[in-house]
C-alpha cells in the first residue's frame, strides 16, 4: 500500500489538500494499514532535524500520532466518529541523524471512546530507537 489511505477511498476526503498540511510535510510513505496495525516509513531530511543534527524528538511524536489517528479515523469513520489525539507518551532510545526510518505501529486496544496504539520506530540497520505510545480520542463527528 505505497498509495495514502485517503487516496484509496479507505478515510474521508481531506478539507485541506495534503501537500498543504502537516502530514504532507511529515511525507510518510504508506506500507500497510489494516484494522489493528499500521507500517509507515519516512526518511530523515535535513528539515526534520534539530539544530544538532539529531531527527528532532517531536516528529517521532507527530509521526505516531499521525499513524494512530488514520488508523482509528479509517475504522470509526463509517459509524460517525472522528479520532484525534488525546496523549502523547514518547521514549527516545537511540539518536537518529541520516537514513529512512521504519514505523510499526499496533492497537493495544481500546475502551469505550479511547484507542490506544503502540509505534516503534527503528533505522535502517533495524535497530530500536524510539517508543511512541499515543491514545486517541474517538468522538460524535
Amino acid at each position: 500500500m505505497s498509495t495514502p489511505p485517503w487516496e484509496v477511498g479507505e478515510l474521508p476526503v481531506p478539507l485541506i489538500p495534503l501537500e498543504r498540511t502537516f502530514e504532507g510535510f511529515l511525507d510518510l510513505q504508506w506500507l500497510e494499514l489494516t484494522s489493528t496495525s499500521a507500517h509507515v516509513s519516512f526518511e530523515v531530511r535535513e528539515n526534520l532535524k534539530q539544530p544538532l543534527g539529531l531527527l528532532h524528538g517531536g516528529i517521532y511524536s507527530a509521526v505516531a500520532e499521525t499513524v494512530a489517528s488514520v488508523a482509528t479515523v479509517r475504522e470509526v469513520w463509517a459509524d460517525g466518529m472522528v479520532g484525534m489525539g488525546l496523549a502523547n507518551s514518547a521514549s527516545f532510545l537511540r539518536p537518529v541523524t541520516e537514513g529512512v526510518i521504519d514505523v510499526r505501529a499496533r492497537l493495544r486496544g481500546h475502551a469505550g471512546p479511547d484507542w490506544v496504539w503502540s509505534h516503534e520506530f527503528r533505522d535502517e540497520r533495524a535497530r530500536l530507537c524510539a517508543l511512541v505510545d499515543v491514545t486517541i480520542a474517538v468522538r460524535p463527528r
